[in-house]
């Protein structure tokens, strides 16, 4: 797998996340938890904390220094290794009903959330906060 690094000097990133319409988070999915969170815990000093909602999960919280969630890890022993984007959306099956999807969706202890694919085969997931 591959991921490029950015020093965003005069261009940040984004400005807006958490909210409807913008970024929440990214996970890494991989068959090979361990490795990532030490590297990735290595190389960009993040913590790692546990997940005590979901304990069956092998989940991982990504938190930079200031404890800013920035992600997770997710260890998913069949999984081929990929970043999983989620965007903030007001209404999941109004979002899914737009995007002429027929996924359904699923109640999860963080909000109703689904998975879409972009026209260009792309998968990403939606969450409707509560």
């Amino acid at each position: 797998m591959t991921f490029g690094l950015w020093q965003g000097r005069a261009f940040p990133g984004y400005r807006l996340a958490n909210e409807p319409n913008t970024l929440v988070r990214n996970d890494l999915v991989t068959p090979r938890a361990k490795p990532a969170r030490d590297f990735y815990a290595s190389v960009f000093g993040f913590t790692l904390d546990g997940n005590p909602t979901l304990p069956d999960l092998d989940f991982t919280f990504l938190r930079r220094q200031d404890g800013y969630e920035i992600g997770g890890i997710m260890g998913l022993a069949d999984a081929k290794s990929l970043w999983a984007t989620t965007f903030e959306v007001v209404d999941t099956d109004a979002t899914l009903a737009r995007a002429g999807s027929t996924v359904p969706p699923e109640d999860t202890p963080y909000g109703r959330s689904a998975t879409l694919t972009d026209p260009f085969g792309v998968e990403f997931s939606v969450i409707a906060r509560p």
